[in-house]
């Protein structure tokens, strides 16, 4: 209460020793003193065992707040009932987020259509992080869509859940509206081949300039096609730091192609491994993508 020039607040990880029980009433006393708190601009509350009844001991304070700008909630538990309360609080205080991440959560596709509706509002969103949530086709689709016009947009990590049919119409129309994306990553998203050459001719017709491009395991298997989804990305984009690509049946001439281009480019330090069964190496990729910290 008496830290008035508090700014960020990091709760990673806090609630070890506390039974889960206990969380929300926890939660309801730390918000109720971060109340009257004029500068609090982002917070991180991933990795604690909150649910739906600490999504709901939250509520009040989403629903106040003026100046929260960034907000981390990964690895919560929240499921589908805690992002709709969360999304709903937020859509009540008709907060402006600019960075807002709700991983590993299983919030499924009815938790991410209530956050879609508070996202839509948000003019000032630059960031969304929704990865490994198990969003199925109508999630995804009503996630993407609201996401369309957000003209301030930089990075979408949507890993590890389903971009098929209405989604990837969506997913689309992103990249041909949005100005600033330099991040996005996709993988893992059960991208059909057909997809795969739509997205492509997307990338082709806009002039993004990508930082990290994830597209791991995603049946970019046909030569061609990966060959012109390389192009694109090297010749469009100098500032590349990061091209996952794993988990594609790429032949040897493929994978060949892909070394000399951007070993031609000096960018062949960007590229990730074309197999892995690492898994601690796939949560390594996924922090490269968040890179978050409050």
């Amino acid at each position: 209460k008496k830290c008035v020039n508090l700014e960020r607040l990091n709760l990673n990880d806090i609630f070890v020793g506390r039974k889960k029980d206990e969380i929300p009433e926890s939660l309801t006393n730390l918000t109720k003193y971060l109340a009257s708190n004029e500068k609090l601009y982002a917070m991180d509350l991933s990795n604690n065992a909150i649910g739906p009844n600490g999504a709901q001991a939250l509520a009040p304070f989403f629903e106040t707040t003026k100046t929260l700008k960034v907000l981390i909630i990964n690895n919560c538990g929240l499921g589908i009932e805690g992002a709709r309360i969360i999304a709903q609080a937020l859509q009540k205080g008709n907060v402006n987020l600019e960075v807002i991440s709700m991983a590993r959560n299983r919030i499924e596709d009815d938790g991410v259509t209530h956050l879609a509706s508070s996202l839509r509002n948000m003019t000032e969103l630059r960031e969304v992080y929704v990865f490994q949530n198990f969003i199925r086709k109508e999630g995804m689709k009503n996630l993407l869509e609201a996401l369309k016009s957000t003209t301030k947009l930089e990075a979408l990590d949507v890993q590890d859940n389903y971009i098929i049919e209405g989604s990837v119409d969506a997913l689309i129309s992103i990249i041909y509206n949005s100005e600033k994306l330099k991040v996005i990553n996709v993988s893992d998203c059960n991208i059909s081949e057909d997809s795969n050459e739509r997205i492509i001719e997307a990338l082709e017709a806009t002039n993004l300039k990508f930082e990290k491009f994830g597209y791991n395991y995603n049946e970019l298997n046909d030569s061609d096609l990966a060959k012109r989804f390389l192009n694109v990305l090297v010749t469009e984009n100098p500032n590349l730091k990061r091209l996952d690509i794993k988990g594609n049946d790429f032949s040897k001439n493929t994978k060949k192609y892909y070394q000399e281009t951007l070993k031609a480019a000096n960018k062949l330090q960007v590229l990730s491994r074309f197999e892995s069964d690492d898994e601690e190496e796939e949560d390594d990729q996924t922090q490269l993508f968040s890179d978050l910290k409050v």
